[in-house]
């Protein structure tokens, strides 16, 4: 019994471990997809200033904060479950 409720325990961890290093990665694919995306953009619309730039950078932003709320909830709704 308490084998299993130590696999779990360790499950759990490599779990979020994987969420957080994927987590790390979108951020920084986001924010560079975001950032020459927007400048490209700005270029091909010649909007004369960083419009789209910025605007995809917020977007980034969003998603960031989004799944780190996931994140959270995940782990609270795992401690519920014990």
């Amino acid at each position: 019994m308490d084998n299993r409720k130590e696999s779990k325990e360790r499950a759990k961890m490599l779990s979020a471990l994987a969420t957080v290093s994927s987590l790390a990665m979108m951020i920084v694919c986001d924010f560079m997809l975001a950032y020459f995306g927007g400048d490209w953009l700005d270029n091909y619309f010649q909007t004369g200033d960083h419009t789209f730039r910025v605007a995809c950078i917020c977007l980034a932003i969003a998603t960031v904060f989004l799944t780190f709320f996931k994140l959270i909830y995940s782990v609270i709704v795992d401690k519920d479950d014990d």
